[in-house]
Parts: structure tokens; sequence; C-alpha cells
């Protein structure tokens, strides 16, 4: 499972992702959570308009991502989630029974995902050489 963000700093980290699903003939489940603990759920205000353009962002993104996946030959299927973005991965990876879980979200870390109750050897460390 792949929780992103759509950001750009994530596009190196998705490749090896999409390296190492190919290699194990993997489905990737690509994950956009807008998170609603930082700008509330919607109730037809300013946040409203501000939480349906999140997931306009994470549709369109997610939709690349199945696109780049097939290009790849790795399939991708993308889901959208509100609430806490370490909650939403730990409970979708849970749903879903992902073998692993590949951080790319700057605002969740490996320790965050532990917290929730994901265990550490399902956590993938799929950093560049450079950055590790």
């Amino acid at each position: 499972m792949i929780p992103t963000d759509g950001t750009d700093r994530s596009a190196e980290r998705i490749e090896r992702a999409f390296d190492v699903a190919q290699q194990q003939d993997a489905i990737v489940h690509a994950l956009y959570v807008v998170d609603t603990q930082r700008y509330g759920e919607p109730a037809l205000s300013s946040v409203e308009v501000l939480i349906d353009c999140f997931e306009d962002e994470g549709r369109d993104h997610l939709r690349s991502l199945v696109d780049a996946g097939e290009r790849r030959g790795v399939t991708v299927e993308g889901h959208s989630r509100h609430g806490d973005p370490a909650g939403e991965i730990v409970t979708v990876a849970e749903k879903l029974g992902v073998d692993l879980v590949v951080p790319l979200l700057v605002d969740v870390t490996p320790a965050q995902l532990r917290r929730q109750g994901l265990d550490s050897e399902r956590i993938a460390d799929v950093r560049s050489p450079a950055s590790a």
C-alpha cells in the first residue's frame, strides 16, 4: 500500500514501490487521505469547499497512479478516505490485508504507524540509497 499526498517529493519512492510490486507480482493499493484532523469535517462552509478541492486532487492523483502502474504492468487500486492519516493508513492496511505499507507522507512517520498498531515488519523502507 502506498499512502500518498500527491506531492512531487514522493515520485521516486513511488517508482521504487512499483519496482517492488513488479518483482513480487503484487497489487498496489494507493491511498489518499483527506486530513480532517487538520481541516475538520465538511459542514456547509468554506471548509466543505476546501475538502471538496482536496478530494478532487486526491482522485486525480489516484487516477495518475493507476495509469502509471498500468504503463509499468502493475495493478494499482485507488482508495480515498477522510480522517487522521496515520489511523486511516493502518485501518485500510488491516482491512485490505496488505503485506507492506510504503510510507510516503512527510507528516506520517513509521513510528506513528507503529503507535497506531501496524507491525514494524509491514512498514517498507524504499528510500533511495542517497537518502537512506
